[in-house]
């Protein structure tokens, strides 16, 4: 049981509101982020888990600024009642920081989305991203009839994007792609071209193309993962502190869209008047998507990282033109369930449930409850 000191310490790094009530006598475990009070479904997956199997443990929100990070991870580390922690943006490169030991994939990826608390209270990290998407596209999902791709050997895989979870993608690909040639594009080369070298140390296939290059490499891949904010719902904070919409732009194409200040973001006829200066790019935008979509072969598999909306303007593009699509809710399930295995498997080894068919139990029932 979590005692009130240990609530008090937690609670002070926080920007919302912990539910001291909800953890009452539980063991407890949650998410940390910016803001995943807001948005995170993890939440509502992780508790209807911890329901099925009858666990006195609760999943939570925890909205952290960067500044607090550490004294949340100290506060955690001190508590006996914490079992562990997904990690989400703006945090998963900064908590590392923060954590006694890091598991080797999670130290190639440079990256953390998942904190295990060991029973000295040690707080180790891992990555179940790149495992995740592996996964979901390779293993039968319970909402499909068949796995969206038999195999990933020998093909050749054209990502869009090279920031953090285009890395965890990079690795776990690459890992599987044999013969094969993994393509990354970014808007800005730098990114592409150091991952690619990264890459290139375990596959030899590692090249970095750029926004020019789609049209010539498209066609030629067999899958297509956009790991680009391009298309994603909601409004997106940037670097400089100024705020855009993404959601009307595609992956495929080059994007340039119009930043405002966050205080202009909160005005009621804020999207419309960024709508007015965007109109021009995104039109552009959308008609070189299409074009290129209508120039790959029907048989390239189009999967898209992001959820919200459930269908991107990449994925739309694809699906008008003939292409299996696929977003990122089966990803999002997938890194889930291993961090579940990660942070609850000496649990169920002691209630004897450690098996194949738990889990499968649990990736249905967080597919149900998304």
């Amino acid at each position: 049981m979590a005692s009130a000191k240990d609530i008090a310490s937690i609670g002070r790094c926080l920007s919302n509101r912990l539910d001291a009530a909800a953890i009452g006598e539980k063991s407890f475990s949650g998410v940390i982020g910016d803001a995943p009070s807001l948005y995170s479904k993890s939440p509502r997956l992780w508790n209807a888990a911890f329901r099925h199997l009858q666990m006195n443990t609760v999943y939570l929100a925890f909205d952290v600024v960067a500044a607090e990070l550490g004294n949340l991870l100290t506060a955690f580390k001190h508590c006996d009642s914490f079992v562990g922690a997904n990690v989400t943006v703006p945090h998963k490169v900064r908590v590392m920081d923060f954590l006694d030991d890091i598991d080797r994939g999670a130290a190639r990826i440079k990256a953390v989305n998942t904190i295990v608390r060991a029973s000295d209270g040690r707080l180790v990290g891992y990555n179940t991203d790149g495992e995740g998407f592996v996964q979901s596209i390779l293993q039968c999902q319970p909402n499909l009839k068949k796995a969206f791709l038999a195999k990933l050997d020998g093909m050749t895989v054209l990502l869009l994007g090279a920031g953090g979870a285009a890395r965890a993608v990079a690795f776990h690909a690459a890992d599987l792609l044999a013969d094969g040639r993994l393509l990354i594009c970014n808007r800005t080369p730098e990114p592409a071209h150091s991952l690619a070298a990264e890459i290139q140390k375990l596959a030899p296939a590692a090249t970095a193309i750029t926004d020019e290059d789609l049209p010539m490499w498209a066609p030629k891949a067999g899958l297509i993962v956009n790991s680009t904010t391009k298309g994603q719902g909601g409004i997106r904070k940037l670097a400089d502190g100024r705020v855009t919409f993404m959601e009307r732009y595609s992956a495929l194409a080059p994007a340039n869209p119009p930043a405002m200040a966050e205080a202009d973001a909160g005005k009621s006829d804020s999207e419309r008047t960024w709508s007015n200066v965007a109109g021009a790019g995104i039109e552009a935008n959308n008609q070189a998507s299409m074009q290129l979509a209508q120039s790959i072969p029907a048989h390239v598999r189009f999967y898209d990282l992001i959820y919200h909306p459930e269908e991107t303007v990449f994925l739309r593009h694809g699906r008008l033109t003939g292409h299996p699509t696929m977003n990122g809710k089966s990803m999002i399930i997938n890194q889930a369930l291993l961090a579940f295995q990660r942070m609850c498997n000496a649990a169920l080894q002691a209630r004897g449930i450690d098996t194949p068919q738990t889990y499968r139990q649990l990736l249905e029932v967080m597919y149900q409850a998304w």
